[in-house]
Order: structure tokens, then C-alpha cells, then sequence
């Protein structure tokens, strides 16, 4: 790092009816009580929504800030890096609570081909000596402070090297090209970075590929540091020794260990070599440094004064280089094969155990990780908590819940990657996936498919927010003017490989407070930053976990999984027409014609708003039958878009509506296969054999969901 109850609720006793009064009270220091909602919920009949109502109500009476303070004050008292004693320990603990709860945790053990560091050394030689800190400082209340590993690119590659230094602002392909314009060459250089904009992976790569020696990537203050308030440990922002550690493994060609990209990575599975992996290549030695560090490397630099928008907030006019600086950058990485943990829990459905909901958030984190992302992992045990409650009121989910804390998350998505490459069959029958990954604060930002919108619009009414007199739903509007955006799922956490490679449908919940990017990755990332700074009461993180939980409750009980593909369909109507422009745009002309994919994607709308008519007339009815052939259509229809053959150069990836960019890595590219294709490889030819494959997608969409087609 940058979410039906039929015939077996009606079976219930009427002790169960009762459940929600037998649950123990939270007590009157707690987050705001959970909105006690009476009318229906999309893809329930009416008695069963009466049903759900008193299940989400017990359910959201558990969750508590009192917990959430003592699990992060638990798990985050030592670093918690993949495949250390920590992380080990860390998983330990985690195991210990789902216990508590009643429920049986399991450990999946996978094995990922990783980088740790051995020697970080930065020292600038001209135009004066001084070693640079690898760092950042002790705080008297951090414990473990020596399994703090220093600044460290993750999956770097080893090296020796010294240079003059070049600043290229954010490391993107158009900062290079401007770098270029102006004549100046990285050739034998080592280039100066700013964190931000893009994924940090692509600035050693974009550097690699104009020769650059060596990258250090900083964050600058004008990003997250003392132009934007009060540094820690006085405030959330990030001091001058703060150093974000972070992946640059290339995760937008694949994702999970590098070493087996498409099956999992378990004891004695086939390994290409290193040297093959296409998550390793294209990079050159690249660590982070604090601007505290990197000041000096600016200030010294010689060379034109840079425009505006490249310039930082260090107090000094900022320039481009080469000259007056020079840096030796030495790095010694060991690479090896080392073991990670997942934690998973099964509560089996009562009428689909088959179908799975899966809830995750990876416990795993560069340093002490309260925000990243333990705030997650300690929502997935508050849910495990609520729902372990339940059970023991003979409750159980119609479906099959899965909650999962994955392990090596900051590497690459190791560990939710190679567990759903190991369960790629039962996959068919995951109803969706919920992640989060900072979770715990007072901004509300959820990305999704778009069938998966109003599932979380019509969770968030359902949840008080702390600090306001109304719901999440009524704070989220009121954060951005009205509106409740939702970004499209990009790139950059564990939902890739569910959504990406296999299709499930997923959504992301996240929560976040002002200054959150100033412990990104730090040392500071730790149980003081939350506890003064992020979400002191931690009443976030219980509303975040009563949101998730009730999401992924719904999906689990629905009588028809609301899943809307209707404006899915425009959607994709839409972004077709801005392919189409954007060829007039850069190449003059339609070249790659769209259109009858166009037509198509507009049949699917249709395909779409015909099958809701069809649910809302069989939940009406209470037609079981009607039921699971709707549920059937609606869980194939994501997997239509995929395309086996993967996208141009990253056959890893499949959605051809949706992956992270080339160039960003986090941000979302639409149309992938026809962008890549036509605007990157250049090869008209095959953008429209991808035009045909997506074309033929679609048309798979409308016969899925049309009344003879599909399941």
C-alpha cells in the first residue's frame, strides 16, 4: 500500500429471534449505535429482509473500540515484515483471537522468493562527504526497534554503484521525457525521485530504461511532509527522517511470488529462474531516503532551475542536474525462498457452503503497520468477532463466509495471490470479494466493480459514523459535495487476483484520516501515530468493521446476490466511446473500429434491466427455484469479461474492463487489452484481434444474463 435469507432463516427457533437482545451491550464509551433499519434490502424477499435486519443488528452490536485499541495494541508491539519472527508471531496472536471467538482458523503456509536487506549505504561524495541515515530515529515508546529493518525497496536488485545525481520529479515516463527535451541524460547517472503520482516500481524502471545507474526515491515535503501541518511525533505528518519502504516489484505484468506467476507457491512447485521473472525485470538498484537525507543531494545540485510543478518543498529553488552532486549508492539484498502465513476461517454455509464470500485484509506491514494494515486485519477479527457471536446463537450464513489475514501483501500480493491461484476452481463459485487495507479513519473512499455499487452505498446507510449525528452514507456526501464516488478496482492490494485473474466480483473499503500518507510505510506507522493521531477513539475502525461486515452479510443471505450489471453495461458502453475518441485524438482516425462492441455492451444494459425485472418478480413470489438460476447467471457474468488469453504483454492479468496501468500501477486502466495494444505496442493488429475477444466477452455477458442463456 495506496469491502437471503430463504427457508433456513425461517427454520430458526424463536431463540434466535431473540439474538439480538442477548447479545452483550457495547458499553457507553463506544462508537455510535448502528442505524436500526426496518425497510426492504435489494435481493431479499420481504420476510427475509426482517430476517437479515435482526442478524445485522446482533451482529453490529459487537464490534467495539475497546477491542479494536487492545488488538492493535497487541499485534503491533513488534514489526511485522512477511516471513520474520514477528510476522510469525503476529500470526500467532491473530490465530489465538479467531479462537476466542469460536472459530477455526487455519494456517496456509506458501513459499515466495523475496528480497531482505543485508547493506544499505548511501553516501554523498561531492561536493561534500557525509553518510546519508537509512533510518529513521528510535522513539522512546517503540519496542523490537531493532527488527525495524531500514529503508528498503523490496525485490531491488543488489548493487555497487556511484554517480552524478539527476532529479527527475515523480520518476514518470513524461518527467523523463521532459528530462530529455531539455537535453539532459541519465546515462550513467543516479537518479532522484520523488514518492507519489505512480506506483514506485515504475520510477526504476522508467530509469532503467534511460540508463540510469541507480534510483533513490524520497518523499518530499511539499507531498506529506511540514508544508501540510505538524510532523510526528508532534503531528500525523511525516518528519524529516521518515522513510517510506514499499515494493517495487512490478506488479502491473503479475502479482504474487515471482517465481511461480500462475500457480501457486507451495512446497516443490516448478520456479522459473529469477532472471525469467517478469515481476523482477527492467529494474536497477533503488532504495528510499528521507528528505531530511535528500536535501542535501538537492540543495547541492547544479544545473537549470526546474519548472514549477517539479518544484518541492524543501525551502530552495530545485534543479534539474547533473552536477554538484554526487552520490555512492551501495546496496547488498539477499534473495531466497522464504515461508508466509495465511490465516483463513471457514463458517459454512447452511444452504451453498460452496459459494463463498471471501473478507481480507493482509496483517503483514514494512514496519509496526497500525494503519497499514492492521487496521484491516483487526476489522476481519472484529467481524470474526460479530460473527462468532452469532454462531453461538445456532445462526449460520446461507453461504459460505471466508475471512482471511494474508501474509506478504507489501512484496507483491503474495499471499492472497497464491491462495487464490491454489483455489482457482472453487473460485467459480466465489460470490465476491471484500478487501480492506487502511482501515481506520475518518474519510471513507471504497473502490469496486460496478456491479458492487449500490451494495456499498446501501451498507453505508446502515452504519453511524463517529463524530457526525447521522449515517457513513450522509458523512460520505457530505465529504465530497454531495456526490459518493467510487473508484474503479486498479491495482495495488489483494484484490487483484480475485478480481484480475478470476473474475470474482470485488470491492475495497477503506478509511482514512488527513495526515494518513505522512506515516505511509514509516517507522511511525505505529500504535502512537494511531492512538493520537489517526483514529484516537478508534471508533473508526468499529464503524468500518460494522460496514464490511454488514456487506459481506449481505451477500452471504441474500435470496438474488445483488450484483447490478445494468450500469456495469454503460459503463463500458461508454468507456468504447472514449476509446474511439481518443484515436481520433492521438492518431487522427478511428483505426480500431468499436462499434458493434459498442452495440453490444448496450444489449447487455438491456440483457441487465430485463434479468432485474425478472429477480424483483421472483422475490416477490419467493420463487427458490427462480432463485438460484438468477444467482447462477449473475455470479457467471463477471467471468465473461476475462479473456484466457491475458492482456498484451501481462498474461497474468485477464479482466480485459479493468486492470492497474503500465505506467501508474495503481491507478485503473480501462480497456486495458485496447489501450496497451494500440497505444503502447503500437500493433493495430492486435487491438483488433482484442476488440473482437472483448466484443465476443460481451456478447457471452448478454446471453448469461438473457432468460435462456447461461446457468
Amino acid at each position: 500500500m495506496f469491502r437471503s435469507r430463504t427457508q433456513a432463516l425461517a427454520a430458526l427457533t424463536a431463540s434466535a429471534v431473540s439474538l439480538s437482545l442477548t447479545l452483550s451491550a457495547l458499553p457507553a464509551t463506544a462508537a455510535p449505535a448502528p442505524v436500526a433499519g426496518n425497510g426492504p434490502i435489494p435481493g431479499f424477499t420481504e420476510a427475509n429482509a426482517k430476517w437479515q435486519r435482526q442478524y445485522e443488528k446482533a451482529f453490529s452490536s459487537v464490534p467495539s473500540p475497546e477491542v479494536a485499541r487492545d488488538l492493535d495494541a497487541e499485534l503491533s508491539r513488534e514489526p511485522g515484515l512477511a516471513t520474520t519472527g514477528g510476522d510469525w508471531r503476529r500470526v500467532q496472536r491473530i490465530v489465538k483471537h479467531f479462537r476466542s471467538y469460536g472459530l477455526k482458523p487455519e494456517i496456509k503456509t506458501y513459499y515466495a522468493y523475496l528480497s531482505m536487506p543485508k547493506r544499505v549505504e548511501v553516501e554523498m561524495t561531492a561536493p561534500d562527504r557525509r553518510t546519508l541515515p537509512v533510518k529513521e530515529k528510535k522513539q522512546p515508546w517503540q519496542k523490537h526497534y531493532d527488527d525495524v529493518i531500514p529503508g528498503h525497496n523490496g525485490l531491488s536488485p543488489s548493487g555497487d554503484v556511484r554517480g552524478e545525481v539527476v532529479y527527475a520529479n515523480y520518476g514518470r515516463p513524461e518527467d523523463f521525457a521532459l528530462l530529455e527535451k531539455r537535453g539532459i541524460s541519465v546515462e550513467g547517472k543516479i537518479v532522484l525521485a520523488r514518492y507519489g503520482a505512480v506506483f514506485r516500481g515504475v520510477k526504476p524502471r522508467e530509469a532503467a530504461k534511460h540508463g540510469a545507474k541507480g534510483v533513490l526515491i524520497y518523499s518530499d515535503p511539499a507531498d506529506d511532509g511540514f508544508t501540510k501541518g505538524e510532523v510526528y511525533p508532534k503531528g500525523p505528518w511525516r518528519a524529516p527522517d521518515g522513510i517510506q519502504r514499499g515494493s517495487i516489484a512490478q506488479i502491473q505484468l503479475a502479482a504474487g511470488d515471482p517465481q511461480t506467476p500462475g500457480w501457486p507457491a507451495v512446497k516443490g512447485a516448478h520456479r522459473i529462474p529469477p532472471s525469467e521473472a517478469p515481476m523482477l525485470k527492467g529494474l536497477v538498484p533503488t532504495t528510499p531516503i528521507s528528505y531530511g537525507a535528500a536535501e542535501p543531494l538537492l540543495r547541492a545540485l547544479k544545473g537549470a532551475e526546474v519548472p514549477k510543478e517539479w518544484q518541492g518543498g524543501l525551502p530552495f529553488p530545485y534543479r534539474f542536474g547533473p552536477g554538484g552532486t554526487k552520490v555512492h549508492l551501495d546496496l547488498e539484498n539477499t534473495f531466497e525462498v522464504r515461508p508466509l502465513w495465511d490465516v483463513i476461517v471457514r463458517v459454512p454455509g447452511s444452504e451453498h457452503p460452496e459459494q463463498e464470500v471471501i473478507v481480507g485484509a493482509h496483517h503483514d506491514s514494512w514496519t509496526y503497520g497500525s494503519s497499514d494494515n492492521l487496521s484491516g486485519t483487526e476489522n476481519v477479527l472484529q467481524i470474526g468477532r460479530g460473527l462468532g457471536a452469532l454462531l453461538k446463537k445456532g445462526w449460520r450464513p446461507k453461504r459460505t463466509i471466508v475471512l482471511a489475514t494474508w501474509d506478504g501483501e507489501e512484496y507483491g500480493l503474495f499471499g492472497s495471490t497464491e491462495y487464490a491461484e491454489q483455489r482457482a476452481g472453487q473460485l467459480r463459485n466465489a460470490v465476491a470479494y471484500v478487501n480492506m487495507d487502511g482501515a481506520g479513519g475518518s474519510h471513507f473512499g471504497p473502490a469496486t466493480t460496478p456491479a458492487l455499487d449500490q451494495s456499498v452505498i446501501d451498507a453505508t446507510k446502515e452504519v453511524r459514523w463517529p463524530g457526525t449525528d447521522g449515517t457513513l452514507y450522509e458523512a460520505w456526501k457530505k465529504q465530497n459535495d454531495g456526490e459518493t464516488p467510487i473508484d474503479r478496482i486498479g491495482g495495488g492490494s489483494d484484490f487483484q487476483a480475485f478480481f484480475q485473474r478470476y473474475g470474482v466480483p470485488a470491492m475495497d473499503l477503506g478509511s482514512s484520516t488527513p495526515g494518513s500518507s505522512g506515516q505511509y510505510h514509516c517507522a511511525c506507522d505505529d500504535y502512537y501515530w494511531m492512538s493520537n493521531f489517526g483514529d484516537p477513539t478508534w471508533e473508526y475502525h468499529t464503524a468500518m468493521s460494522r460496514l464490511t461486515g454488514i456487506a459481506a452479510l449481505r451477500l452471504a443471505n441474500a435470496d438474488v446476490v445483488a450484483l447490478g450489471y445494468r450500469p456495469y453495461a454503460a459503463e463500458t458502453a461508454q468507456y468504447l466511446a472514449d476509446f474511439a475518441e481518443e484515436q481520433r485524438k492521438r492518431l487522427g482516425s478511428v483505426v480500431v473500429d468499436v462499434s458493434r462492441s459498442v452495440k453490444q455492451a448496450k444489449a447487455w444494459q438491456e440483457a441487465a434491466q430485463a434479468l432485474q425485472a425478472r429477480a424483483k418478480e421472483a422475490l416477490r413470489d419467493g420463487d427458490t427455484d427462480a432463485f438460484r438460476r438468477l444467482n447462477a447467471k449473475i455470479m457467471q457474468t463477471e467471468r465473461d469479461l476475462l479473456t484466457d488469453a491475458g492482456l498484451p504483454g501481462r498474461p497474468w492479468y485477464k479482466h480485459q474492463v479493468y486492470a492497474p496501468g503500465l505506467d501508474t500501477g495503481y491507478a485503473t486502466q480501462r480497456l486495458p487489452a485496447l489501450y496497451d495494444a494500440l497505444f503502447v505496442d503500437e500493433d493495430v493488429a492486435a487491438a483488433k484481434e482484442y476488440e473482437a475477444r472483448l466484443y465476443r466477452s460481451l456478447r457471452a455477458a448478454t446471453r448469461t444474463l438473457s432468460p435462456r442463456g447461461g446457468g
